[in-house]
């Protein structure tokens, strides 16, 4: 196991005791830019009553705003400087930098924590405690995951400590985050070809989700080997040799997951992987539907990430109807909603 994934699993047990008891509030984009810009709003609009309860909750310790890597490139779409350090500052705030990790990471512990049903008590893993961080690690959690490689072991921790606690208004400066804007979007042209081309694949919407479901775990089949791996070297004291690892099926995990989705067996215990393909599926399957503006995507990505974690999810119209289509709210326990009033008079509730 890398030096910086003991690090994360250790200081996200940290940060789920420093937040338990808050309400965990997910936003998107949208949201986002609606806080920054409400607060210098008229005081009788919806927009400023919104951002400022959105500040008051946190100052009151009644919430907590996490952010993740998607929030983070979405952000770096801001060409203006200004606006963009304006945004930063506020979500350094209301976050306190704590993000949810990548897709990459939380499949990896999603998995760990599966694996670990089978074992005596005290070896289980508890999902919600592990998949927290801090934004400037799980969005260079690449470059840092390399270089503190590099450093002396009685340098290691200090130097992610230091990380971690970087203002995020310098970590833009850092040369691993291009200074220009974040512009990629979804191939539509090829998105819609290909959907109409394979539109007679999948009978009904049953078969596209698993069509789906297996698409998302072929991505992933990696990280069902490395966790696999690094639980072999733990017990044993040393990683499988080469040779073992050829003679290994590969996608043996991807099919014994794929097949346990089939008989039932799994329902929230791979929340990427469920969430990724039920939306996926649903848009694949509305015939009518079109991908358009390019963001589809980043908007699975960010409910793949705010529905296991987090008691509210704030978001945009469309994707809001297609989670309550498929029940993803009501199974994951989140509540989910796109209109700022209907937000606002939510939040007087707490």
């Amino acid at each position: 196991m890398r030096y910086i994934d003991q690090y994360i699993a250790e200081n996200s047990i940290t940060i789920n005791q420093a937040i338990a008891g808050r309400k965990i509030i997910y936003l998107d984009l949208k949201y986002w830019i609606l806080l920054r810009d409400g607060l210098n709003s008229n005081p009788d609009t919806t927009t400023y009553k919104l951002a400022a309860k959105f500040v008051e909750l946190y100052e009151s310790k009644k919430c907590i705003f996490p952010v993740s890597e998607v929030v983070f490139w979405e952000m770096m779409k801001q060409g203006d400087k200004t606006s963009l350090l304006k945004t930063f500052q506020l979500v350094e705030r209301l976050s306190k930098g704590i993000a949810i990790l990548s897709d990459i990471q939380r499949v990896k512990i999603e998995f760990a924590c599966w694996y670990s049903t089978n074992l005596p008590t005290q070896e289980k893993l508890i999902l919600n405690k592990l998949v927290w961080s801090k934004l400037p690690l799980v969005s260079g959690y690449f470059f840092y995951s390399h270089k503190v490689e590099e450093l002396p072991d009685n340098l290691k921790r200090s130097s992610l400590d230091f990380v971690s606690n970087m203002p995020l208004s310098v970590l833009i400066e850092q040369p691993q985050f291009s200074h220009s804007p974040f512009t990629l979007r979804d191939n539509v042209e090829l998105m819609n070809t290909n959907k109409e081309k394979y539109k007679h694949e999948n009978k009904n919407r049953t078969e596209m989700f698993f069509s789906e479901l297996w698409g998302v775990l072929d991505c992933f089949t990696d990280q069902f080997n490395e966790v696999i791996q690094e639980l072999y070297q733990k017990k044993t004291g040393h990683l499988p040799t080469s040779e073992e690892i050829a003679n290994t099926d590969k996608t043996s995990w991807q099919k014994l997951i794929y097949q346990c989705f089939k008989l039932g067996k799994i329902t929230t215990q791979f929340p990427t992987a469920k969430i990724t393909a039920a939306l996926a599926g649903s848009m694949r399957w509305n015939k009518d539907r079109k991908h358009t503006d390019g963001n589809d995507t980043l908007d699975i990505m960010h409910a793949a990430i705010a529905l296991p974690y987090c008691d509210y999810f704030f978001t945009e119209r469309e994707l809001h109807t297609i989670i309550g289509q498929e029940k993803l709210d009501t199974l994951f326990q989140c509540q989910v909603e796109s209109k700022p009033e209907t937000i606002l008079a939510m939040l007087n509730a707490l």
